[in-house]
């Protein structure tokens, strides 16, 4: 085998490593349902009461956080901008998570009720944009995780 061949090889093996490096660092992204239908929204009512939802709930935020949902470990996001229109909020997810990293998307003015999802095990961070929807309460969000 010439030099030559040695060389163009061991170029497209760096070239072939460097893609699938960046394959793997692209990033994610992750949608919240943007409404919960009244239909879907379970109500147990006490007895004698009778439960009714005129309408969907709408998607108010999400972050990720450390656990299942029942854990309630939200975690903390560092701004990374707020504007007339919207904010941004970054989250570093290194380190262990013995429990799992999760997003968690939060339904109602006051989130009254949460969906939540099971991330990757190799997500590092996660961006949560956002802005202001149409609906009373209502955010945009948009999350974006490496």
């Amino acid at each position: 085998m010439t030099t030559r061949t040695h060389a163009s090889r061991a170029a497209l093996a760096l070239a072939l490593f460097a893609w699938q490096g960046a394959l793997q660092a692209a990033p994610s992204r992750f949608d919240c349902p943007q409404s919960v239908e009244s239909d879907r929204i379970l109500v147990s009512a006490p007895a004698g009461w009778t439960s009714f939802v005129a309408s969907p709930v709408y998607l108010n935020g999400a972050a990720p956080s450390d656990g299942p949902p029942e854990k309630l470990g939200i975690l903390r996001g560092e701004k990374e901008k707020t504007t007339k229109s919207g904010w941004s909020h970054r989250y570093s997810l290194a380190g262990p998570y013995p429990e799992g990293k999760w997003l968690r998307c939060d339904y109602g003015t006051l989130g009254e009720f949460s969906l939540s999802k099971r991330l990757p095990d190799d997500v590092r961070e996660c961006t949560v944009s956002g802005r202001k929807g149409e609906h009373a309460g209502e955010n945009i969000i948009e999350v974006v995780c490496r």
